[in-house]
């Protein structure tokens, strides 16, 4: 049963994207929605777009477990695991950085896009995936498990 625990957080994982990509989950522990709004790319009746922050960042701590309990039943060295926190934490913080430089400094699509797609990133399967993939490939994190 051990060898397959890795399932659950896996589907963890793929619900809370579908979740997300559908809006069928908004998570807002508080009533009121805190809403920001931020440019949006693409159509020209979109200018603008309304995002729940508070909800962005219930995700952001749904998915950081939901990779640490991923990768935790899938490799037996805690460092492994750690390190792909890291990761995490640094392109988060990378994200914040390019939304505030966009917000606070200077105005770039660029910028704001870039943050957009770290975050996106972030909140998908496809971190997951790679960091899978730094893992078990890489001869960085140690010998393959």
């Amino acid at each position: 049963m051990k060898r397959y625990a890795f399932a659950l957080p896996l589907l963890y994982i793929l619900g809370l994207a579908y979740w997300r990509y559908t809006y069928i989950l908004n998570p807002n522990l508080s009533g009121e929605p805190f809403l920001f709004e931020i440019r949006r790319i693409g159509d020209n009746f979109s200018a603008h777009s309304h995002v729940n922050i508070k909800s962005i960042i219930i995700f952001w701590i749904l998915f950081f477990l939901g990779n640490i309990a991923f990768f935790s039943t899938l490799f037996s060295s805690f460092d492994k695991v750690k390190t792909i926190g890291f990761f995490y934490l640094l392109l988060t913080s990378l994200s914040i950085i390019f939304f505030g430089v966009d917000a606070l400094w200077i105005k770039s699509q660029s910028i704001f896009s870039l943050a957009s797609i770290l975050k996106n990133f972030l909140l998908s399967p496809m971190f997951t995936a790679i960091a899978y993939i730094m893992v078990e490939y890489f001869h960085w994190f140690g010998k393959p498990s």
